[in-house]
């Protein structure tokens, strides 16, 4: 059958609306779609190919939804660079790509998909949304030479045509808890005339992975204003509706003028102690003067605040417990003043935590871009930060900030 030949990485690969409609897709979160797993052990089983992909052509890399037979460490690893990826052409092309030898075609005998990975034949067809988008391939491949035939495309598509199928049926789910999700997050936040204090929800790719994440805001009657942001633990319905109930109990707190942070969190745990969800749930509450220099906080299971500016500093004063292990404790010390220039930064744990290393690393890297520039007050951009320190591709958890700067003086 006919050789389509590789070339560069193609303008369709990196069409936005692509690259967003892949992103809404949910498919870029292989943990939620095990059930993909028995297409991909059909697809061998049916070709004879000892190896099947759903693969999804990402802005710089293929990701692995689902995959059987793959050798490591690309079977762990989940994903390659797109310079590994063969599957883009199929992106590029919107139609089938059967290739019988890669190594005998001047195209592909160089590619990095034949020498690090493998692959001396390939066949894959297109995976579309339900508006039509091709998302990626649902791919054999084997590191034999092979002879595809008709059979096999025909076995390939219907495949795929299952996985639009999925899609369609996890878009309608995921519309519903994300609709949920926005409801946690306000339209927009009370204005402070002492400074500007910003706030940003931001959802992991997977859209079936709704997590717990929040921010809110209060003016107290005397100028001063009470922030919170929370994390309830595991993701789905059930941690959205305790983040609800969270929200609500902060805003009737905030309403009822708490004397310091540490009463405010401990009357929130009153309130929603016994409620579905809520038990280990991470809170920090910081209270803003009436002229916006003066920032006091507390935080129970919380990350620490984090001063922005030319001079970035990490908070790490008054860590109480989650709620429902221990009380919040009112500690003196957690309270700064802001200098021309500085600001202050809640966050949820989404920003600087990944999966592949340290908590110490994703510091490092939020520390980093505020001294370049990302994070200094009172300029601050919360959506620019939250992409550089955790690029979309990198994010495996929700992530909830907010930073408040005063003005100058």
């Amino acid at each position: 059958m006919a050789t389509n030949v590789m070339g560069t990485s193609s303008p369709a690969a990196q069409d936005r609306g692509r690259l967003e409609a892949l992103r809404r897709s949910g498919l870029l979160g292989g943990d939620t779609f095990h059930r993909l797993d028995r297409l991909t052990r059909l697809a061998s089983s049916l070709t004879g190919a000892p190896v099947s992909l759903i693969s999804m052509v990402d802005e710089d890399r293929q990701y692995f939804t689902s995959q059987h037979g793959l050798h490591e460490p690309w079977a762990s690893d989940r994903q390659t660079p797109l310079s590994h990826s063969v599957c883009q052409t199929v992106v590029a092309s919107e139609d089938p790509v059967v290739i019988d030898d890669l190594g005998a075609d001047p195209g592909w005998a160089d590619h990095p998909a034949r020498h690090d990975i493998g692959v001396e034949a390939y066949c894959g067809v297109p995976i579309r949304d339900p508006d039509g988008h091709v998302l990626g391939s649902f791919c054999v491949i084997d590191s034999e030479r092979r002879v595809w035939d008709v059979r096999t495309v025909d076995i390939l598509e219907q495949l795929a045509a299952l996985v639009t199928e999925t899609v369609d049926a996890n878009r309608d789910y995921s519309t519903m808890v994300h609709d949920l999700q926005r409801r946690l997050i306000p339209d927009q936040l009370p204005v402070h005339p002492g400074g500007r204090l910003q706030g940003k929800y931001r959802p992991v790719i997977d859209t079936d992975d709704v997590g717990g994440d929040f921010y809110d805001a209060f003016l107290r009657a005397d100028g001063q204003m009470d922030v919170v942001v929370g994390d309830v633990v595991g993701h789905g319905v059930t941690s959205t509706h305790a983040a609800a109930q969270l929200r609500a109990a902060a805003r009737a707190v905030f309403a009822g003028q708490s004397p310091t942070p540490a009463d405010t969190i401990n009357r929130i745990e009153t309130a929603c102690g016994d409620l579905p969800g809520c038990e280990g749930a991470a809170l920090v509450v910081m209270r803003i003067s009436a002229d916006g220099r003066t920032v006091r906080w507390a935080r129970a299971g919380a990350m620490p605040p984090v001063v922005t500016g030319p001079n970035p500093r990490v908070l790490m004063q008054g860590a109480s417990p989650p709620l429902g292990v221990g009380p919040c404790v009112h500690d003196p010390s957690c309270e700064v003043r802001l200098e021309d220039g500085e600001g202050l930064m809640l966050f949820t744990d989404g920003l600087v935590e990944r999966r592949d290393e340290d908590l110490d690393a994703g510091f490092l890297r939020l520390m980093t871009c505020c001294r370049e520039g990302a994070a200094l007050a009172p300029d601050c951009d919360v959506y620019t930060l939250a992409q550089k320190v955790c690029p979309h591709a990198t994010q495996s958890d929700d992530l909830a900030l907010v930073h408040w700067a005063p003005h100058a003086a």
